[in-house]
């Protein structure tokens, strides 16, 4: 009787090991499930998530002996698509359209600039000139507009009996986006303009 009680406990601990053997096993495949679909939905997120824009600086190149500046995007896998690109409205009351060549030309303002400089004093030699700067580009499969103030580097240069030549330089970010930047491009000029002796 002994013997058979020794038995059944026997089978009794064989049982419950393998009761906390499949409990073991059971655990260790919930959490490897568990991590799975962690990574699975990390990695939907990572593809679904449209790459982030990085903010848009635009970089000018010289062109044309000083007759254009080709505008660029400084980060690399920005491709501009459109440009707006709005002067003081005392040089130019229209802004200028682009698509696909981003650039800026000194014919699309040096008329109004003469204009507008008749009768001040402005020498000849390196100014600015404010402008607004709208540009819609891609990143990847993402449209993005962005919208900046920058000042636009040009010098001047005498001529005999001629209208002074404008040269342009290059450019420099003022301020991005929020708040009336065509009003603040127009201020900036007035403010640039000589003083009256």
């Amino acid at each position: 009787m002994k013997e058979t009680e020794r038995a059944a406990t026997r089978r009794r601990w064989i049982t419950l090991g393998e009761v906390v053997g499949i409990l073991a096993l059971v655990v260790s495949g919930l959490s490897y499930w568990d991590a799975h679909q962690e990574r699975t939905v990390a990695a939907k997120a990572t593809v679904a998530a449209p790459p982030r824009a990085s903010p848009l600086l635009l970089v000018a190149t010289v062109d044309a002996g000083g007759d254009r500046l080709a505008l660029k995007p400084a980060a690399a896998g920005q491709v501009i698509q459109t440009q707006t690109i709005h002067f003081p409205t005392m040089v130019v009351a229209a802004p200028v359209d682009t698509t696909g060549n981003a650039r800026i030309d000194a014919s699309w303002f040096e008329a109004g600039l003469r204009m507008a400089l008749k009768g001040a004093k402005l020498h000849a030699g390196r100014h600015r000139l404010s402008v607004v700067i709208e540009t819609s580009f891609v990143v990847g499969d993402v449209a993005t507009t962005d919208r900046a103030l920058y000042d636009l580097g040009y010098s001047l240069h005498a001529r005999l009996l001629r209208p002074d030549v404008v040269t342009l330089e290059g450019l420099s970010l003022v301020r991005r986006g929020g708040g009336d930047l065509q009003a603040l491009a127009d201020a900036r000029f007035v403010r640039s303009l000589p003083k009256a002796e």
